[in-house]
């Protein structure tokens, strides 16, 4: 009699007896679920477009070449182009230092909230915490480096491709029991360093910016854009870091961000506008070095010499149940390279200095892979208020729907450009 009640206790603890998640044991580092595999995947996409991004040599309206800053608008020392790649033969090394997410809801300035240790670890599920370090040129060292190590070539390649880098990661719901599932509200990426290939200091090459412990080419770029130009000594006191983390929070309409129970495998895909939006920047350091660096499109906050150049790279987060999902086909569309289809939902009001929930660069076929049950707003978006890569002028949109019965393909009709 005895095993049988243990045995229908065991059963009890699988399927759970509640329909709230009010009192679900949920651990601030959570073990890895025994169907891991089966249940969460992280992934890390480095491109403003979720599916089919362009090539790097589709980049600035087909030409393949970085975008280079306005010059002349403010105190931008002339930019120094001898020996510029494009775009595709960049190197680019990316150390990562964990991501984050938060089902605590304290706002755009969450951050800027916590003042210590204890309330960081209150505020975060860590939900993966190792180091992974990514490189389009792995020969940065004759010798054996963390990159090759990690597999960091082929990641990078999935980071801008569209299909995105698996990220080692826990299931922060892993012990959930009950039916309504885990709200999440923000979400960070940790950028340890971030290093673009190409560096120019009064005329010369910078060939000692360390990477992996080791000197590379080129010039980390994380100190650059920590904080948006014209950001005071004083304020930096009380403001985070910009790349440490790259911060989302769920705004008003956002609606994907709901981890429910169970065993259905799922995706969480956090977003960047990296690929699309590399520029040329000059700036002059403390000590009157003129120094050209590749760093981000500065399309929200204008750059116009001054040291700091940040808070233009942003990030999207979302959550994915691919056997819940159906695909979307968008008609309509005229191949253009400074044209994107976004995607958002119905109630989101905000459609410029977010990412879209997801977006495609506009061809004569369209797809989105996945897209949720619900009602959407379907936009038509431009690069041409200034070309940076980055669309932000609304041409045209129009409104669908898509059934609660998932798996099902969506046709939708938007003339774009």
């Amino acid at each position: 009699m005895k095993s049988k009640i243990i045995f229908f206790l065991i059963l009890l603890s699988f399927f759970g007896c509640g329909n709230s998640m009010k009192n679900v044991k949920r651990t601030k580092y959570p073990v890895i679920s025994t169907l891991f595999n089966n249940r969460m995947l992280l992934l890390l996409k480095g491109t403003y477009a979720s599916d089919n991004p362009l090539s790097f040599s589709e980049l600035n309206d087909g030409t393949g070449n970085l975008y280079l800053d306005e010059q002349g608008d403010g105190n931008d020392p002339p930019l120094d182009l001898n020996g510029l790649p494009s775009a595709a033969n960049l190197p680019i090394y990316i150390d990562f230092g964990e991501v984050r997410i938060s089902s605590q809801y304290k706002g755009p300035q969450a951050l800027d909230l916590i003042e210590n240790i204890r309330q960081s670890k209150l505020f975060w599920d860590f939900i993966a915490p190792e180091r992974q370090v990514y490189c389009t040129f792995p020969g940065y060292t004759i010798f054996s480096n963390t990159c090759e190590k990690n597999g960091g070539i082929s990641r990078i390649e999935e980071f801008f491709n569209g299909s995105g880098a698996k990220y080692p990661s826990n299931d922060p719901t892993a012990e959930a029991r009950g039916y309504t599932g885990s709200q999440y509200y923000h979400a960070g990426v940790y950028f340890r360093s971030f290093v673009t290939g190409y560096a120019k200091e009064n005329g010369v090459l910078k060939i000692n910016t360390r990477f992996d412990n080791y000197d590379v080419i080129g010039a980390n770029i994380v100190p650059r854009n920590s904080y948006p130009p014209n950001t005071t000594d004083v304020d930096k006191q009380n403001i985070t870091p910009k790349m440490f983390p790259v911060f989302y929070t769920v705004e008003d309409g956002h609606e994907d961000m709901t981890i429910r129970p169970g065993y259905d495998p799922y995706i969480l895909e956090m977003r960047m506008n990296i690929k699309e939006n590399l520029m040329v920047h000059s700036w002059t350091t403390p000590t009157s070095v003129v120094q050209t660096i590749v760093g981000f499109s500065d399309w929200k906050f204008n750059h116009t010499g001054q040291p700091d150049m940040g808070g233009n790279l942003i990030l999207r987060a979302r959550v994915i149940y691919p056997e819940y999902s159906s695909k979307l086909i968008i008609t309509g569309g005229t191949q253009s390279f400074r044209h994107y289809y976004g995607v958002y939902r119905a109630k989101e009001q905000e459609l410029r200095n977010q990412l879209p929930l997801a977006a495609t660069p506009v061809r004569n076929e369209n797809t989105i892979k996945y897209i949720h049950e619900g009602s959407y707003r379907l936009v038509c978006l431009a690069d041409q208020e200034k070309v940076d890569g980055y669309p932000e002028t609304v041409v045209r949109e129009t409104f669908f729907e898509v059934p609660s019965i998932p798996r099902q393909t969506i046709t939708v009709d938007l003339p774009c450009p």
